[in-house]
């Protein structure tokens, strides 16, 4: 079609042909031979910086022309000022909120070095070039390009044309379109940092220019770091954060190999000398960028795993799971705002390490919940039961959290109170033996150290010479720490050990106490009783409930016991 353009005498198709010996891409038109088509590719010398505008319910965020309602609860605060009403708070208008709303929103801003190409139709009318102008017909693909700088492009070629004496001007016009897109034709510059394009084109051109970088990497011939030979673009791979390029046969090999050993910190650049990284904290590559190379979705599986538990466990604030055979890293509301990003004009934001004995450590009990990313198990990161809620008081407490009155109490109950070894409900006794009954649970349990009896034969626990208790059933009879009684108990699981605050003195127990009696003893030792050497003497046995007390440890347990003679 060239060659019979060629031959013919008429000016416009020897300019069509000498176009398309120049541009081979030209693409002329079987159906009228003055007619031609091409692509002009638009690719900035600088990379174009394109906003794509958020939009929230149709709105336009980005354009400043927010304008709210009146609201009437700013109205009555504004009355109630005048009345008198004093207001800590100043007033805040309907534009101002609008713009820092504004302000807050992400910036959609992207650098694109290809664009969809111009569209160019030539059209050589009869009597070109002499009494009439070429018509140039421009377009794109996708509407990137404001249809102003469309009309300006089409009408820059009629004014070629009356510049160069109304001359053969395609080639000229051509070349104008070519150098106007290698300057991205003047959208952007001092008082205009970028193009503003609707969101709905943002994945479109993104893509256009992922591809179009892509077609261009693979054309080219590319020398591998490592293996240190040359190697089409089509079989090797540009690292994203430094721009090293190496073959995907040696890229594999190396980071299959790191993966496969639990060594996920040296999935980074190869290069000798790399210092290129944008982040210099975290050099090892994304897990989509090793997706790209490619590497399989089990070792990109199992690189994240591995990442992640090398996280946590570098960091001293972590928290896992209380289940014992999870023990999986937990998330929580704290470390969220930790991770997060920090003010730019403020301090940076640091979690603290939970310490029990450090109050200004432990968290509010709204930040208490945690999350096991493994199990999923909902806890306190405080006591580690299962969640609570934030309106509920962690057992046991911890010390640092107490106020003085609190801790106080809580002395007093480890000191005059047993738990129940099956429910835990502690009690406190006031007469009787040391063997009890859970009001709770009916467990059997000494008091002196919270065993468990066996409830067919309780007293073999006190018989036992090789018990803690032996010959201690009657130990404490008057009572632990109640009203008048001041015996101090400090036996027992809670306390130190001995007597439980009775100072032992064989003399002064024989002068008091007449032990004469074996009789009466022997038929007691019969009957279960142990009854310790110096102890009064029992006649009758009797069981005795003890009464709830409050503030007390809940009097969760009755005793039974027998009174004097």
């Amino acid at each position: 079609m060239a060659d019979d353009i060629a031959e013919s005498d008429d000016e416009r198709a020897t300019e069509l042909a000498t176009l398309a010996a120049i541009y081979p891409e030209l693409v002329l038109d079987s159906s009228d031979p003055y007619s031609a088509s091409i692509h002009i590719p638009v690719e900035p010398i600088e990379p174009l910086a394109i906003l794509f505008p958020t939009v929230v319910d149709g709105v336009d965020l980005q354009s400043g022309a927010l304008t709210p309602p009146a609201s009437d609860d700013v109205q009555n605060v504004g009355s109630a000022g005048k009345r008198g009403h004093a207001s800590s708070q100043p007033e805040i208008s309907g534009l101002e909120l609008a713009t820092a709303i504004a302000q807050e929103v992400a910036q959609e801003e992207h650098l694109l070095s290809h664009l969809p190409p111009l569209h160019l139709r030539i059209s050589l009318p009869n009597g070109y070039p002499t009494t009439k102008p070429p018509v140039f017909h421009l377009e794109t693909s996708l509407p990137w390009l404001p249809e102003g700088k469309l009309k300006e492009l089409r009408e820059a070629g009629h004014c070629i044309w009356e510049d160069m004496g109304r001359d053969q001007v395609v080639y000229s016009y051509m070349d104008h379109l070519r150098e106007a897109a290698e300057n991205a034709f003047g959208l952007t510059g001092e008082t205009k940092r970028f193009l503003e394009v609707p969101q709905n084109l943002k994945i479109a051109l993104m893509d256009f220019d992922l591809k179009a970088k892509r077609a261009k990497f693979e054309a080219e011939t590319f020398e591998c770091g490592v293996c240190i030979e040359p190697k089409k673009g089509a079989n090797c791979h540009r690292l994203l954060l430094c721009g090293h390029v190496f073959c995907v046969e040696c890229l594999q090999d190396c980071f299959n190999t790191c993966i496969s050993e639990g060594d996920v910190g040296q999935v980074k650049c190869m290069a000798t000398r790399c210092d290129d990284h944008p982040s210099k904290d975290d050099p090892t590559l994304d897990p989509s960028e090793l997706l790209q190379i490619p590497l399989s979705h089990d070792q990109v599986q199992r690189y994240i795993k591995l990442k992640r538990k090398k996280k946590y466990e570098a960091d001293p604030t972590t928290i896992y799971c209380p289940r014992a055979w999870c023990q999986g890293p937990a998330r929580t509301n704290d470390s969220n705002k930790a991770e997060g990003p920090a003010k730019p004009d403020g301090p940076p934001v640091h979690r603290k390490i939970f310490d029990p004995k450090d109050r200004d450590t432990i968290p509010p009990p709204a930040d208490r919940l945690a999350i096991c990313s493994d199990c999923s198990f909902a806890f306190c990161i405080v006591c580690k039961a299962s969640w609570h809620g934030q309106y509920f008081h962690c057992l046991p407490r911890v010390a640092a959290e107490l106020s003085e009155e609190e801790r106080a109490s809580e002395e007093y109950m480890k000191l005059h109170s047993t738990p129940c070894p099956t429910c835990l409900a502690r009690c406190q006794k006031s007469m009787g033996c040391n063997h009890m009954i859970c009001y709770k649970c009916n467990s059997h349990f000494c008091y002196l150290c919270s065993a468990w009896l066996i409830p067919d034969n309780p007293y073999q626990h006190f018989n036992n010479e090789k018990s803690a208790c032996y010959m201690r059933l009657w130990e404490l009879e008057a009572g632990d720490g109640g009203e008048g009684v001041g015996i101090g108990f400090g036996g027992g699981i809670n306390g130190e050990g001995g007597f439980g605050g009775f100072e032992s003195d064989t003399e002064d127990d024989d002068d008091d106490f007449d032990d004469s009696d074996d009789d009466s003893d022997d038929d007691l030792l019969d009957m279960g009783f142990a009854i310790p050497r110096g102890a009064p003497e029992i006649r009758v046995a009797v069981r005795v409930q003890v009464p709830q007390r409050r503030n007390r440890g809940g009097g969760g347990a009755r005793g039974r016991g027998g009174g004097r003679r």
